[in-house]
């Protein structure tokens, strides 16, 4: 037999073989290697993947919107600083945007903008299309405040630093625009795509629809594309003579989109003064929220405190003699400060709130209600019992409460975990059949049978809720 020296293909070792098509040096060498192609494999379908995603975000209504936006900046480096992560944070910004519900389809208007911290228009700079740099906000108070900036505040590049090549004109079509954003991001928007769908934009698949069935309807595909979906689905409606099915949702209210964004930059943002300022506040409109809610002819508040039947709580009053709008006003002026990153006078908000308002009782009453009406209004219940704590600590961290009030609330705290730390100390065990007996030595006897003529004996009917 001829014997051959070979090299192993996989990790390099000479070695001495009569077998002519040999590759490897030992049957391990040639199981990794087999395993290895195989990840190589992987990696390229997950790569091809990617790219199939990619080529869709000329459709996509999230990317053409963010297509729009590197337009109005004038650059793609406005997309500086972004990971996979960050781009996921700013596509839920804009989706969050859409459910507060606030658009007007006929005057083209918004109740609320999406406001940047360092101004996408500055004079010596481009703000970045960032979730650090964006949040959601009155549209008055955004247009009142204009392209003014507080320095160091939000992610921004300077001009003077701006390349050529990523310069964006006004007229470039949103295909060429994407197409640089494409090479910008690179590797990060393959890491994006590969994790994260890309759809086809709703509104572009009827637009599509609508020009391909209804060559009468007076309109280009390209005059199509620009339309609003109410407005096209409308026009495919008529066309199909079915009564278009519309929802009046109710906007949300400014102060729940004003709580909300705070818990997300206060999740988002690095720390520092800013994340400080907007930790601050978060307390605050709760407590105006809650405060809010109790008022008459109040809604849309629930997701700061549910008002749930038979718990009654009432948590802050008005001062008499205080103007309620006077408050609001304040509280909104000085949240969208501290979000663009103005300097926060704490001593001033607490001051002001604990003039305006002031705790009735902390915690809520149950008297009226029971077991019964607790299991029907069980959603209510469930998101209530989450909020009232959250709504207490804000209470007792803002002051608005008496020292003695504060006092009888912490008493009743210790109590109530001297009590769950007994019951979680007995380290029980739940059955998990009907013949599955305690752990505990406890003996199983026969089902009580209570004696008919004991004078003692009360009997209990448990009462049932009907809601009508």
């Amino acid at each position: 037999m001829v014997q051959r020296n070979k090299i192993c293909s996989y990790c390099d070792t000479a070695y001495v073989t009569t077998q002519y098509k040999s590759k490897y040096c030992t049957p391990a060498c040639r199981v990794a290697s087999n395993n290895a192609n195989a990840r190589n494999k992987k990696e390229s379908t997950r790569l091809s993947k990617a790219e199939k995603r990619i080529a869709r975000l000329p459709v996509s209504e999230h990317w053409l919107w963010l297509s729009r936006e590197v337009r109005r900046a004038g650059t793609v480096e406005c997309l500086q600083g972004h990971t996979p992560e960050t781009l996921t944070q700013l596509f839920e910004l804009y989706n969050y945007k859409h459910r507060t519900y606030a658009y007007n389809p006929e005057s083209r208007t918004s109740k609320f903008h999406t406001a940047h911290m360092s101004p996408v228009k500055g004079v010596h700079s481009v703000g970045c299309l960032h979730p650090h740099n964006l949040f959601i906000a009155p549209a008055l108070a955004n247009q009142v405040h204009s392209n003014k900036s507080y320095e160091g505040m939000g992610l921004s590049v300077s001009r003077a630093s701006l390349k050529q090549k990523w310069l964006i004109a006004d007229d470039t079509s949103d295909k060429d625009v994407l197409a640089k954003v494409v090479k910008y991001l690179g590797s990060v928007l393959v890491k994006y795509a590969d994790n994260n769908k890309i759809n086809t934009s709703p509104r572009l698949s009827q637009a599509l629809w609508i020009n391909n069935n209804i060559p009468d309807c007076g309109f280009t595909l390209n005059q199509l594309e620009k339309k609003g979906k109410r407005e096209l689905d409308k026009m495919r409606a008529t066309f199909e003579n079915k009564e278009l099915y519309e929802v009046d949702l109710s906007s949300k209210r400014s102060i729940v989109v004003a709580l909300d964004e705070s818990i997300r930059l206060t999740e988002q943002l690095p720390a520092g003064i800013h994340r400080d300022n907007i930790v601050f506040f978060t307390p605050v409109l709760r407590a105006v929220g809650a405060w809010l809610s109790r008022e008459p002819d109040q809604e849309g508040l629930s997701s700061v405190l549910e008002q749930p039947y038979g718990a009654m709580w009432a948590p802050l009053k008005l001062r008499e003699g205080m103007d309620a709008s006077k408050l609001r006003d304040f509280v909104s002026f000085q949240t969208f400060q501290a979000m663009q990153g103005n300097q926060v006078d704490k001593k001033l908000v607490l001051n002001t709130l604990r003039k305006y308002l002031f705790a009735t009782d902390i915690s809520p009453d149950y008297s009226r209600s029971n077991d019964s009406i607790q299991k029907w209004h069980g959603d209510q219940y469930e998101r209530f019992y989450k909020q009232v704590p959250m709504v207490q600590d804000a209470i007792i961290s803002l002051g608005l409460c008496t020292k003695l009030q504060e006092y009888e609330y912490l008493e009743e705290a210790k109590v109530a975990n001297a009590e769950l730390a007994t019951f979680e100390s007995f380290n029980y065990v739940c059955g998990t059949d009907e013949y599955d007996y305690s752990m505990l030595n406890i003996q199983i006897e026969d089902d009580y049978q209570p004696n008919p003529s004991n004078p003692n004996l009360r009997r209990f009917i448990e009462p049932i809720y009907a809601d009508f």
